[in-house]
């Protein structure tokens, strides 16, 4: 466990570990969900350590590595070239107490050849009779390779199918394989995001709303479902209002004028509105977010780091049905001061307030529409 833990660690470092998509660690401005390999140095340093240590990892890490860590390959376990693939696998030809799942790794040719403890032909664990494997061993001792080599092209599928099996069972490990990576792509397409014509719409990472999957997916979209995606993504207090209601200007077609009795609108009883605009009270809702510190309320305000991802997400939720108007609260202690010359902007009706004492509450005046 503790070597599996430094590897880990220094997986990490080399940026080749895999880092869930949640709302802490997804890029909202439309980076990689996974770290890059911006550590070559590292890198090596790690694949050194797996050559000159190969027992102290273990197996289906180890195969992991070899594959991140030679992009020039091609995956094991496929149907292309055996002799192109990150690493050949065999049978160690021993009959000892296995002390680790691999027993040795070397670079034969220019490509990794790794012995194996366990699911071979022959060795500790062979399937065959024990006659083989101490055959193949006698075999080896004296010179011969050539039984071990040809049973070694059945270990090396079999062994190559069995941490493909292993590795499509390990969606983590997958991430970031768009060959073999299934579930991120399922995922996508029950968010909205199947086609590659509808990604990358979002000034946020696509990425980074899989992770909600659970409430994109759904037939319906409740207001309770914005608030915990808006409060998770964002890490803000966030409530919505709902039938909040707004005016909203008639077309001058649809406008109720006297000497018009043709159309329904200017009929009553039917469609005679008094007026250019008519109240609607179910087509527009209300997100009120905080409250917030001074530098989360600048970043949520048009302009801000913050506005665009918000805008989009909100809209991509609702599918543009109905119309949204965001509140900001800023938390009373964070109330700016308000002088003449000062040189730190305050817009006007945004954040700023004329106060001789403090407010004594936390200012919610600030309303825009998205």
């Amino acid at each position: 466990m503790a070597a599996e833990s430094g590897l880990e660690a220094a997986a990490v470092n080399a940026g080749l570990a895999y880092v869930p998509v949640t709302s802490a660690s997804a890029d909202v401005t439309g980076g990689s969900s996974e770290a890059d390999v911006d550590a070559p140095a590292e890198a090596q340093r790690l694949l050194d350590r797996l050559f000159a240590e190969p027992w102290s990892f273990e197996f289906f890490q180890a195969m992991h590595l070899l594959e991140r860590l030679q992009p020039e390959r091609t995956g094991v376990g496929g149907f292309g070239d055996p002799r192109q693939e990150a690493v050949r696998l065999t049978s160690a030809p021993s009959v000892a107490f296995p002390a680790s799942e691999i027993q040795g790794l070397e670079k034969r040719d220019g490509q990794p050849q790794m012995a194996v403890n366990f699911l071979g032909l022959t060795g500790p664990q062979g399937t065959l009779p024990l006659a083989y494997s101490l055959y193949v061993a006698e075999r080896v001792r004296a010179g011969d390779h050539t039984l071990k080599e040809f049973l070694g092209i059945f270990d090396h599928r079999m062994l190559s199918l069995f941490y493909r099996a292993w590795k499509k069972t390990h969606v983590g490990v997958a991430h970031g394989d768009a060959s073999r990576d299934w579930l991120t792509r399922n995922l996508l397409d029950l968010v909205g995001f199947g086609g590659d014509a509808l990604q990358r719409r979002l000034p946020v990472d696509d990425a980074a709303l899989l992770f909600y999957t659970g409430l994109l997916s759904l037939p319906t979209r409740p207001a309770t479902g914005l608030e915990q995606l808006l409060a998770d993504f964002f890490g803000v207090p966030v409530t919505v209002e709902q039938f909040v209601g707004a005016w909203y200007p008639l077309e001058r077609a649809t406008q109720s004028e006297l000497g018009d009795d043709a159309t329904a609108s200017s009929q009553l009883g039917l469609g005679a509105v008094a007026g250019d605009e008519i109240w609607d009270q179910q087509s527009r809702a209300r997100v009120r977010v905080g409250p917030l510190g001074r530098k989360q309320y600048d970043d949520f305000l048009p302009g801000g780091s913050a506005y665009e991802p918000l805008r989009a997400i909100t809209r991509f939720y609702a599918n543009d049905l109905i119309d949204f108007e965001i509140q900001l609260v800023l938390a009373g202690e964070e109330v700016p001061p308000c002088r003449l010359g000062d040189d730190t902007p305050l817009p006007l009706s945004w954040c700023t307030w004329l106060t001789t004492k403090p407010l004594g509450r936390n200012p919610d005046d600030t309303v825009f529409t998205l």
